[in-house]
Protein backbone atom coordinates (compact mmCIF):
# COMPACT_ATOMS: atom_id res chain seq x y z
CA UNK A 1 0.00 0.00 0.00
CA UNK A 2 2.83 2.39 0.89
CA UNK A 3 4.52 2.04 -2.50
CA UNK A 4 1.25 2.59 -4.38
CA UNK A 5 0.38 5.69 -2.35
CA UNK A 6 3.91 7.05 -2.67
CA UNK A 7 3.91 6.49 -6.44
CA UNK A 8 0.59 8.31 -6.83
CA UNK A 9 1.84 11.08 -4.53
CA UNK A 10 5.01 11.56 -6.60
CA UNK A 11 3.14 11.42 -9.93
CA UNK A 12 0.66 14.06 -8.74
CA UNK A 13 3.59 16.22 -7.65
CA UNK A 14 4.97 15.88 -11.17
CA UNK A 15 1.67 17.14 -12.58
CA UNK A 16 1.78 20.12 -10.20
CA UNK A 17 5.33 20.95 -11.22
CA UNK A 18 4.57 20.33 -14.89
CA UNK A 19 1.60 22.69 -15.04
CA UNK A 20 3.68 25.38 -13.36
CA UNK A 21 6.66 24.90 -15.63
CA UNK A 22 4.44 24.94 -18.70
CA UNK A 23 2.78 28.19 -17.68
CA UNK A 24 5.99 29.76 -16.49
CA UNK A 25 7.89 28.92 -19.65
CA UNK A 26 5.17 29.61 -22.22
CA UNK A 27 3.58 32.81 -20.84
CA UNK A 28 6.63 35.03 -21.37
CA UNK A 29 7.15 33.66 -24.86
CA UNK A 30 3.71 34.61 -26.12
CA UNK A 31 4.04 37.35 -28.69
CA UNK A 32 0.78 39.31 -28.54
CA UNK A 33 1.60 41.24 -31.71
CA UNK A 34 2.07 38.04 -33.71
CA UNK A 35 -1.26 36.54 -32.74
CA UNK A 36 -3.64 38.07 -30.25
CA UNK A 37 -6.06 35.22 -30.92
CA UNK A 38 -3.43 32.65 -29.92
CA UNK A 39 -2.48 34.67 -26.84
CA UNK A 40 -6.10 35.04 -25.77
CA UNK A 41 -6.66 31.31 -26.33
CA UNK A 42 -3.50 30.42 -24.41
CA UNK A 43 -4.67 32.27 -21.30
CA UNK A 44 -8.07 30.61 -21.47
CA UNK A 45 -6.31 27.24 -21.88
CA UNK A 46 -4.12 27.88 -18.83
CA UNK A 47 -7.27 28.53 -16.78
CA UNK A 48 -8.51 25.11 -17.93
CA UNK A 49 -5.21 23.47 -17.02
CA UNK A 50 -5.48 24.87 -13.52
CA UNK A 51 -8.98 23.44 -13.09
CA UNK A 52 -8.43 20.07 -14.79
CA UNK A 53 -4.82 19.28 -13.89
CA UNK A 54 -3.38 21.52 -11.18
CA UNK A 55 -6.23 21.40 -8.66
CA UNK A 56 -6.84 17.62 -8.91
CA UNK A 57 -3.09 17.09 -8.57
CA UNK A 58 -3.03 19.13 -5.36
CA UNK A 59 -6.02 17.22 -3.98
CA UNK A 60 -4.30 13.93 -4.83
CA UNK A 61 -1.08 15.08 -3.16
CA UNK A 62 -3.00 16.05 -0.03
CA UNK A 63 -4.98 12.81 0.22
CA UNK A 64 -2.08 10.48 -0.55
CA UNK A 65 0.23 12.42 1.76
CA UNK A 66 -2.18 12.08 4.66
CA UNK A 67 -2.79 8.41 3.88
CA UNK A 68 0.96 7.74 3.76
CA UNK A 69 1.10 8.84 7.38
CA UNK A 70 -2.21 7.62 8.77
CA UNK A 71 -3.09 4.48 6.78
CA UNK A 72 0.31 2.85 6.24
CA UNK A 73 1.11 0.30 8.92
CA UNK A 74 4.10 1.21 11.07
CA UNK A 75 4.62 4.61 9.43
CA UNK A 76 7.44 6.33 11.30
CA UNK A 77 6.03 9.75 10.42
CA UNK A 78 3.41 11.97 12.01
CA UNK A 79 1.27 14.84 10.76
CA UNK A 80 3.26 17.14 13.04
CA UNK A 81 6.62 16.36 11.40
CA UNK A 82 8.25 19.43 9.85
CA UNK A 83 8.40 18.03 6.32
CA UNK A 84 4.70 17.13 6.48
CA UNK A 85 3.78 20.64 7.63
CA UNK A 86 5.91 22.18 4.87
CA UNK A 87 4.11 19.99 2.33
CA UNK A 88 0.71 20.89 3.76
CA UNK A 89 1.51 24.61 3.61
CA UNK A 90 2.73 24.20 0.02
CA UNK A 91 -0.52 22.49 -0.96
CA UNK A 92 -2.58 25.23 0.72
CA UNK A 93 -0.55 27.94 -1.00
CA UNK A 94 -0.82 26.17 -4.36
CA UNK A 95 -4.55 25.63 -3.87
CA UNK A 96 -5.20 29.32 -3.29
CA UNK A 97 -3.17 30.22 -6.35
CA UNK A 98 -4.70 27.48 -8.48
CA UNK A 99 -8.33 27.96 -7.52
CA UNK A 100 -8.50 31.71 -7.12
CA UNK A 101 -5.53 33.72 -8.33
CA UNK A 102 -4.35 32.05 -11.57
CA UNK A 103 -7.82 31.48 -13.05
CA UNK A 104 -8.86 35.04 -12.24
CA UNK A 105 -5.70 36.56 -13.70
CA UNK A 106 -5.81 34.28 -16.75
CA UNK A 107 -9.40 35.37 -17.37
CA UNK A 108 -8.39 39.00 -17.00
CA UNK A 109 -5.52 38.55 -19.44
CA UNK A 110 -7.81 36.91 -21.99
CA UNK A 111 -10.34 39.74 -21.58
CA UNK A 112 -7.57 42.32 -21.95
CA UNK A 113 -6.53 40.65 -25.22
CA UNK A 114 -10.18 40.76 -26.33
CA UNK A 115 -10.25 44.49 -25.52
CA UNK A 116 -6.87 45.03 -27.24
CA UNK A 117 -5.52 46.54 -23.99
CA UNK A 118 -1.84 45.61 -24.26
CA UNK A 119 -0.85 47.72 -21.24
CA UNK A 120 -3.20 45.68 -19.05
CA UNK A 121 -2.00 42.46 -20.69
CA UNK A 122 1.62 43.24 -19.85
CA UNK A 123 0.76 44.10 -16.24
CA UNK A 124 -1.34 40.98 -15.74
CA UNK A 125 1.26 38.72 -17.33
CA UNK A 126 3.96 40.17 -15.06
CA UNK A 127 1.80 39.39 -12.02
CA UNK A 128 1.17 35.87 -13.27
CA UNK A 129 4.91 35.37 -13.85
CA UNK A 130 5.80 36.60 -10.35
CA UNK A 131 3.29 34.33 -8.61
CA UNK A 132 4.21 31.40 -10.85
CA UNK A 133 7.85 31.83 -9.88
CA UNK A 134 6.94 32.03 -6.21
CA UNK A 135 4.81 28.89 -6.58
CA UNK A 136 7.77 27.11 -8.17
CA UNK A 137 9.98 28.12 -5.23
CA UNK A 138 7.35 26.75 -2.83
CA UNK A 139 7.22 23.48 -4.80
CA UNK A 140 11.00 23.10 -4.79
CA UNK A 141 11.18 23.78 -1.04
CA UNK A 142 8.40 21.24 -0.43
CA UNK A 143 10.14 18.62 -2.55
CA UNK A 144 13.44 19.19 -0.74
CA UNK A 145 11.61 18.96 2.60
CA UNK A 146 9.95 15.70 1.55
CA UNK A 147 13.07 14.06 0.17
CA UNK A 148 15.18 15.14 3.15
CA UNK A 149 12.36 14.43 5.62
CA UNK A 150 12.98 17.68 7.50
CA UNK A 151 12.42 17.41 11.22
CA UNK A 152 12.77 13.63 11.43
Amino acid sequence: MRDTLLTIHILASGVWIGTNVMGFVVNPRINPRASEIASDHWHRTVVGFKYYLYIPALATILVTGILLITAVDDSPYELSDTFVLVGLLAVIFGSVLGTIYFPRQGGKAAAAYDADDMVAVKSIEQKIAFWSLLDMVVIVVAVVAMVSTWGV
